[in-house]
């Protein structure tokens, strides 16, 4: 035991920071399918939507198929499909072939995620499991971190070799997970209701049914439809201002040095609070950082905002994560994972929509204003739901004990 978690836990929490240190493909995709293919900026908008549609498929399937065949299949399924996925878009230069192929590398890609997830709530005690999702959320920011300078260093010798050390970092994770994962099979076989038949469809109707954690997920999805301006809205509204793309940079490296900095001491904290408290308190920081980025006039001010909104992120995405999981049955973990992940998955496709058409007929000025009106909403209602959702994660344990 380390930090009090298994060394089952240990061993994916090392594949996922490998994982996401040579995740980069999607990071520079725009700019290979501009410089490299020279296709125009209409058209790399309609091939990378693609592979965020795929996305949703993924996650879509991936929970419940988990449910129904182990999480390490699902995993390593998804891990070897996008590797394979990845070689194909490497030669392709026709848009809608590339189109098509990254289509199915989001829908491989995005499989193990619920399963991940999943797995995670399998082999963590409940009170262990926010501790557990907080490292998770660490090791995905600091690989998200480490990984563009590498693929920066990749792109000056050939784009191809991008593709290529993706396609080869995702074969070495699956080793891994073979190698070291033989008692997932039996912990994902031996679970109460053994993956009966027809157990996927009840599955999907329970999720489909829980108003706890439907409403909790809607409320996330206005969450993310924000978050994710920081990546959209942001840098327009900043060049917007006469800030360059070098000032949206290190707004972005105070974002992911702050993650990585303060992740692991907040977690300290966060483990004498309850999941709602924490994320109430975390929306309820991120709603001053985009009041204060609504006000925003130059980069000083900007900088604050983002420090006000990564500190609320400190407290939202793992604590989510946390709270699907302690909500979902024994039986339809991964479901409701996959669930879960749909709404992320959409509000990345539709939030550059949302952002530049805000932009473009009102401002950014408007879009923060809004974002923070939302984000007061978002906050109110986790408040007001706190209740159901607390009642949620009791039955759920009550379940999974009384199973045991």
């Amino acid at each position: 035991m380390i930090f009090g978690l298994s060394l089952l836990y240990w061993g994916l929490w090392l594949a996922i920071l490998i994982l996401w240190m040579g995740r980069f493909v999607t990071s520079f995709l725009s700019i290979y399918l501009v410089s490299a293919l020279h296709l125009g900026e209409g058209v790399v908008g309609a091939v990378v939507a693609m592979y965020g549609f795929g996305a949703i498929i993924g996650c879509l399937f991936g929970g419940a198929l988990s449910d129904r065949f182990g999480r390490q299949s699902m995993i390593i399924i998804g891990e070897i499909g996008a590797a394979a996925a990845l070689l194909v878009v490497s030669v392709l230069a026709d848009p809608v072939a590339l189109g098509a192929a990254l289509f199915v590398y989001g829908a491989f890609a995005s499989l193990p995620s619920p399963a991940i997830a999943a797995y995670i709530a399998d082999v963590v005690p409940p009170k262990r499991q926010q501790r557990a999702y907080v490292l998770q959320s660490w090791a995905i920011n600091f690989g998200y971190a480490i990984g563009p300078i590498v693929a920066n260093q990749l792109i000056k010798i050939s784009y191809s070799l991008m593709f290529y050390v993706e396609a080869a970092v995702m074969i070495a994770v699956t080793i891994l997970l073979i190698v070291f994962f033989r008692e997932v099979r039996h912990l994902t076989t031996s679970a109460p209701a053994a993956r009966p038949e027809g157990a996927m469809s009840r599955n999907w109707r329970r999720v489909l049914t829980d108003t706890p954690f439907l409403g909790f997920s809607l409320l996330m999805f206005g969450y993310f439809l924000v978050y994710f301006q920081s990546t959209s809205g942001l840098p327009i509204a900043m060049t917007d201002l006469g800030l360059g793309l070098g000032d949206y940079s290190v707004l972005l490296t105070i974002n992911g040095g702050m993650l990585c900095l303060l992740q692991i001491p907040a977690m300290k904290l966060f483990a004498r609070m309850g999941n709602s408290r924490v994320l109430v308190m975390g929306l309820a920081v991120t709603a001053i950082g985009y009041a204060v980025q609504a006000v925003a006039h130059s980069w000083g001010g900007f900088a604050l905002a983002v420090v006000l909104w990564t500190l609320g992120e400190l407290g939202t995405f793992p604590i989510a994560t946390t709270t699907v999981a302690a909500m979902a049955p024994a039986t339809a973990r991964g479901t409701y994972q996959g669930v879960y992940n749909v709404v992320w998955s959409v509000s990345i496709a539709l939030a550059p929509l949302i952002g530049g058409w805000v932009i473009g007929g009102f401002g950014g000025r408007m879009l923060w204003i809004a974002c923070t009106v939302v984000l007061v909403g978002v906050t109110v209602g986790l408040r007001v739901t706190k209740g159901s959702r607390d009642a949620a994660m009791a039955a759920a344990m009550g379940a999974e004990d009384d199973s045991q």
